[in-house]
C-alpha cells in the first residue's frame, strides 16, 4: 500500500512539474502541420508556455490539435478574460517569434 502511495505522488509530481511537455509538443506538431517552418513553430509554442499559466497553455494545445474551425470554436466558448488573454499572448509572441524571437 505504502509503495502504490509513493509511486501516485511520484506520477502526480512528475506531471505537475512537467504537465505542459505533452502539450507542447502537440502544439508544435499542429503548427507544423499547419505547414510552418519548425523553428517559428517552438519559438510560438516557447513563448506561449511562457506567457501563459499551465491550464491555459493546455487549453490552448488542445484548441490548435483541432484544427483552424474547431479550435477556434474552443477558443471562442471560453469567457471573454480568458480569450483576452489567449489573445495577447499569442498576438505578442507572433510578433516576437516574427522579428528575430525564432533562433
Amino acid at each position: 500500500m505504502r509503495m502504490a502511495i509513493v509511486a501516485g505522488a511520484f506520477a502526480f509530481a512528475l506531471t505537475a512539474c512537467g504537465g505542459t511537455g505533452g502539450a507542447k509538443a502537440s502544439m508544435v506538431k499542429s503548427c507544423t502541420d499547419a505547414g510552418e517552418e519548425a523553428e517559428m513553430c517552438n519559438c510560438i509554442a516557447d513563448g506561449l508556455e511562457e506567457s501563459l499559466d499551465p491550464k491555459t497553455f493546455n487549453t490552448v494545445a488542445k484548441a490548435m490539435a483541432q484544427g483552424e474551425e474547431k479550435g477556434g470554436e474552443a477558443i471562442e466558448s471560453l469567457p471573454a478574460e480568458e480569450q483576452t488573454k489567449i489573445m495577447s499572448a499569442m498576438m505578442s509572441t507572433g510578433m516576437t517569434c516574427a522579428f528575430g524571437g525564432a533562433n
